[in-house]
């Protein structure tokens, strides 16, 4: 009988923990998750940000994060360019076989990319990101996040102090950025939001945010006065294929980042220490509570427990 009761009272107390922890991680999930990504560089030879950007889009997918949730942005698509000697493919990791097409998903349909070439402008990312919509534009090509929502949002391309470029042409600066997450905010859009830039100098474009955008956690590859750096050009393709920044990332994301444990708390950690020759920044002052390092990676880049989830990851 006592050996009977202590068993129940340990199960009891083991239940009661797991309770605990479920409900500690429940209040960084919101009740939908969306992504954006957006590869804001032009030409061929840029192939490495349409690549980070396809790259972020596939592990979303493979997180569980729904293809109508997901939005992508492309200046330049390198797909089915002329000059990708592997038309239809593109790739994360050079010199080495080629074994995870990032233009395909998984179950073999070719990923959607909802805006291309001369579309993407920064103006475009302001309108989309704060609703703000043509009466003609298609549900699919929406954000339709509410203040229940996640959001995360990713840029690559070339920056510098204060501002991302696009197609060489045109820039976002850093008080446009957060003077649309502040509208974002105010329009009740998101719950909380990541938001991740992959550029030289990336940290600059945080220069702006404050109490008035509450909510969000922002994680730059490089700090003011640093550049960027691309991974090793690809002998097959003959140019970089991605970022080092980005490319570690999904290395880390492929592997123990997705375990159900990992957290943003434990990517920055592992961020902190790979060799992408730059210096990962995190803002978290318009953060707020609770504790972002203890947030699950599923939390922003999945959808809530309890739906179904496609959570096989390939080889990256």
């Amino acid at each position: 009988m006592r050996l009977a009761a202590l068993w129940c009272c340990c199960l009891a107390g083991a239940t009661a923990a797991a309770s605990a922890t479920a409900t500690a991680t429940d209040q960084y999930y919101g009740e939908d998750t969306w992504v954006v990504v957006v590869g804001a560089s032009r030409y061929f030879a840029n192939y490495r940000h349409a690549g980070n950007a396809l790259a972020v889009r596939k592990a979303a997918r493979r997180f569980g994060v729904p293809r109508d949730r997901i939005l992508v942005l492309l200046a330049e698509d390198p797909t089915l360019d002329a000059r990708n000697p592997m038309r239809g493919e593109v790739y994360l990791h050079a010199n080495q076989k080629f074994t995870d097409n990032l233009a395909v998903d998984d179950d073999g349909s070719y990923a959607d990319v909802d805006y291309a070439n001369e579309e993407v402008t920064p103006e475009l990312v302001r309108n989309l990101l704060t609703g703000r919509y043509d009466a003609t534009t298609p549900k699919s090509k929406r954000l339709d996040s509410n203040e229940h929502s996640n959001l995360f949002v990713y840029f690559t391309g070339h920056g510098g102090d204060e501002f991302l470029k696009f197609h060489d042409a045109d820039e976002l600066s850093a008080k446009e950025l957060a003077l649309t997450f502040a509208e974002m905010r105010a329009k009740r859009r998101f719950k909380r939001c990541i938001l991740v830039v992959d550029t030289c100098q990336a940290g600059s474009l945080f220069k702006y945010l404050d109490n008035s955008t509450s909510g969000i956690l922002a994680m730059a590859s490089a700090k003011l006065g640093e550049n960027a750096y691309a991974s090793p050009a690809d002998a097959t393709t003959g140019v970089a294929l991605a970022d080092r920044f980005t490319e570690q990332a999904i290395r880390w994301l492929s592997s123990t980042g997705s375990e159900m444990g990992a957290t943003w708390g434990h990517f920055v950690h592992q961020m902190t220490r790979a060799r992408t020759g730059s210096t990962l920044e995190v803002y978290d002052k318009a953060w707020g509570g609770p504790d972002w390092k203890r947030a699950p990676i599923r939390a922003f880049l999945g959808d809530p427990p309890g739906e179904e989830h496609s959570l096989t990851f390939a080889e990256l």
